[in-house]
């Protein structure tokens, strides 16, 4: 055992002390590893985010006033939210019932009518002198900033405003802040785009840590076999070479815990792709932290060895068995058919509304893994397929195919990480791109971005009130053209028990309805709006008797009978005739979905006063024009909601769809740029350890630009394949989980081409990057020899 660690010593003494050059290698060595390494820390942090998010949520979240608390202890809040410039920012107006009222976390008091305290976010926003219109929707005095306990993420745009209009209900009272933690369940099918992301993301990450550990492998050779010079046995001699690759595990994990912790710093100033967190959040779980610190030697020492088992090191230099023996296939492909067939095990289990079986998650990700584990097996045996036989062409492809043949595993290792990294992305963009459309409002084509809606809030009686004080004030707004009030009324048929609902239609004129999506309209028609061609909801027949109710209150309707039921007591005031209605489909998105008639159609209708209305603007062809309406409704505040076709009004799966595939995104972008920076630095150490052999080629008469044309095809021959492999693989793995989701397999050729094409262009960026290096090497000091 003590031969066994001075050893290891020996091998980390000559890794750390074989001078500049060695300094060198240990320095490049560190960094491929430390960026794997701060890649992984990122993704340990991710359940301390979620957890914080979720313990911060639940302080945030305000429980109602038990009954008979006095009303001094009581705060009135009504939630709100608006848009401005596609940002969404979300508010609460206040209003304190006394001194002992509660008060929102992450500000110190109720703040008095007419002040507001803002998150940073939104505060640099009002102080961008740009931003006159959104001061004019807010026009509140700031008087303090929302700290970060009342915030979900440092970059979320909110505020609190103190109103005194608002009113004291039991709906909007709150007595307390901080409800019991919830963790809200994603739907089965999100769930597999979260470990699908997961897997993909890290997976690449470990295949360049263990590039990272074998560069320099030819030096290495050289200091082996001068160790067996002097009498040191072949199991002496890898344990050595593991002390070696040891050394340069751990500076990479010193690397990069330096650089998470300098990047965690500025964490919350980055916003990427609409993700941002806290500083604090970025606190790796101490179990995965300890994983991943005893992972990361094992990988690089496992990884050495491995790349000797060909290897025989002899006193007088390095016998490389490359030749005598092909690569097998057998094994390679056995990776790929566990995973097909682990996936298509799961196939439809995550497709319902909750997930049925036991350890289908573990399944999942298992099943993921080894089918991209598949890749980097693969490429070496295909490389050295596609190469064997190339001998003819120019000079500089002759040289890049001779090194390619002597040493395929090389260059095939290079860019199984980056083949991983599309392969994933590929697969992620076939989940992402059919699982779109399947979220409500997550997706659809666009409809006009020229009209706007208003909803107002209050019951039906008072909603009259407010929606003339918003006619009111949108006169003469700037960018409004046109404004229509459609109206909703409630029929009930003739001999309907209260226990049938009532039958609503609206009438709007056709203008509106063509601007919401309508395919046709003539006045004096009845359609009824239906995204499904075989659903229809009128059942009454033309010249059928309607009773036409009054407006809805309380005492009236929506009372519940003694079997639990909801019964409609209202007496209809007139009748009315129903037309001939023509059924109409509508395409996705569209917020037609129900019967309306033209104000032709509705000439016979006597409409009662009072009935439910609302507000839809045609707007004018303005980049502002939905700023300037609600600027212009802003003294009416929480009282009114604004919906503008040119912003996303998402459902909460549509939201966490967006959040997840933006995380996605921004992971993905991480490891792309890990994927560059590691192809990067492979290459420059493979030009420095083969600088004498260029030198000798420049000397005898090489043009560099030949050499430097062999290095492109030294780089792009694999790239190539490893693209063609990844398209392939990751059409499949798309199919496959699209299959366990149960979801048509649409696989988006635009998206593999761009992501294909940026692997390409990466490739042909690394390769530039290293031609001063290659000029550097081909100089007459190339030639230098000790």
């Amino acid at each position: 055992m003590k031969r066994f660690f001075a050893d290891l010593l020996l091998g980390v003494r000559l890794a750390a002390g074989g001078g500049r050059g060695a300094w060198v290698r240990l320095v490049l060595t560190g960094m491929g590893i430390g960026l794997g390494v701060l890649v992984l820390l990122v993704g340990a942090t991710v359940p301390s985010i979620m957890e914080n998010r979720n313990e911060r949520q639940a302080a945030r979240s305000s429980v109602g006033a038990e009954p008979g608390t006095p009303p001094e202890r009581i705060l009135h809040s009504e939630v709100w939210s608006t848009q401005y410039r596609g940002e969404d920012i979300t508010a609460k107006y206040l209003r304190a019932g006394g001194p002992q009222a509660p008060v929102p976390p992450g500000i110190p008091k109720v703040p008095a009518d007419g002040e507001m305290y803002v998150s940073p976010a939104l505060a640099d926003m009002l102080a961008d002198p740009d931003n006159g219109m959104l001061r004019e929707l807010l026009p509140q005095k700031v008087v303090g900033a929302i700290a970060d306990e009342g915030l979900n993420a440092p970059r979320d745009l909110v505020y609190f405003a103190g109103d005194a209009s608002v009113e004291a209900t039991e709906a909007n009272s709150v007595g307390r802040f901080g409800d019991e933690r919830t963790t809200q369940e994603l739907p089965p099918f999100l769930l597999v785009l979260v470990l699908t992301g997961c897997v993909v993301l890290l997976f690449p990450v470990l295949v360049f840590v263990g590039v990272s550990t074998r560069l320099a492998g030819a030096q290495r050779d050289r200091r082996l076999a001068a160790l067996r010079l002097v009498g040191a046995g072949a199991g002496r001699v890898r344990l050595i070479a593991a002390g070696e690759a040891l050394v340069g595990s751990l500076v990479g994990l010193v690397v990069g815990v330096g650089l998470f912790l300098v990047g965690r710093r500025f964490a919350e100033g980055v916003e990427l792709l609409g993700v941002s967190v806290f500083a604090e959040e970025l606190s790796p779980s101490p179990v995965l932290a300890v994983v991943l610190a005893a992972l990361i030697p094992v990988l690089a020492v496992v990884t050495s060895l491995l790349a000797m088992r060909r290897t025989v090191v002899e006193p007088l230099g390095v016998v490389r068995q490359t030749k005598p023996v092909r690569r097998r296939l057998w094994w390679r492909i056995v990776p790929v058919l566990l995973g097909v067939g682990v996936l298509i095990s799961q196939a439809g289990g995550f497709a319902g509304e909750r997930i049925t079986g036991a350890y289908r998650e573990e399944l999942l990700v298992a099943g993921i893994a080894l089918l991209l584990l598949g890749i980097p097996a693969l490429l070496p045996w295909a490389l050295e397929r596609s190469v064997q036989h190339a001998h003819r062409g120019a000079p500089s492809w002759q040289l890049a195919m001779r090194r390619l043949q002597l040493d395929s595993g090389t260059a095939a290792r290079v860019v199984g990480g980056v083949a991983v990294v599309l392969a994933g992305a590929i697969a992620l963009q076939t989940v992402l791109t059919s699982v779109q459309s399947k979220i409500p409002d997550g997706g659809g084509p666009a409809l006009n971005t020229e009209l706007m809606q208003v909803s107002l809030r209050g019951d039906e009686e008072g909603q009259a009130e407010e929606q003339a004080r918003a006619i009111e004030l949108l006169e003469g707004t700037e960018g409004v053209q046109e404004v229509f009030t459609p109206v909703f009324v409630d029929l009930k048929a003739k001999g309907a028990s209260p226990q049938d609902g009532p039958i609503q239609v609206g009438i709007a004129p056709c203008a509106l309805l063509l601007a919401s999506g309508a395919p046709e309209c003539v006045d004096g028609q009845a359609y009824e709006f239906q995204r499904d061609a075989d659903v229809s909801y009128w059942k009454v027949q033309p010249g059928a008797e309607l009773g036409v109710l009054g407006p809805w209150t309380p005492e009236t309707a929506g009372m519940p009978s003694a079997s639990g039921e909801y019964v409609d007591e209202r007496e209809p005031l007139s009748t009315w005739r129903a037309p001939e209605v023509k059924r109409l489909v509508v395409p996705e998105g569209s917020n037609l979905h129900s019967t309306y008639l033209t104000p032709g159609a509705a000439r016979d209708l006597a409409v009662p006063p009072g009935v439910r209305g609302s507000i839809s603007i045609a707007l004018e062809k303005d980049a502002d024009a939905a700023n300037h309406v609600r600027v212009a409704l802003a003294p009416m505040a929480w009282r009114v909601y604004t919906y503008y076709f040119g912003d996303a009004d998402l459902s909460v799966e549509a939201k966490q769809y967006q959040q997840i595939k933006g995380a996605l995104f921004a992971g993905a972008l991480i490891v792309l740029l890990l994927a560059a920076a590691s192809l990067l630095v492979v290459a420059l150490e493979q030009i420095k350890e083969r600088r004498r052999p260029l030198a000798v080629l420049a000397a005898s008469g090489v043009p560099r630009g030949a050499l430097a044309r062999s290095l492109l095809w030294q780089n792009a021959v694999p790239l190539v394949l490893a693209v063609l492999v990844a398209i392939a693989t990751g059409a499949g793995l798309g199919a496959l989980l699209l299959g366990v989701i149960e979801r048509p397999v649409e696989l988006d050729w635009s998206g593999i081409a761009q992501f294909s094409g940026a692997a390409l262009v990466l490739g042909l960026l690394v390769t530039a990057l290293t031609l001063p290096s290659l000029r550097k090497a081909t100089g007459a000091l190339g030639l230098r020899t000790e």
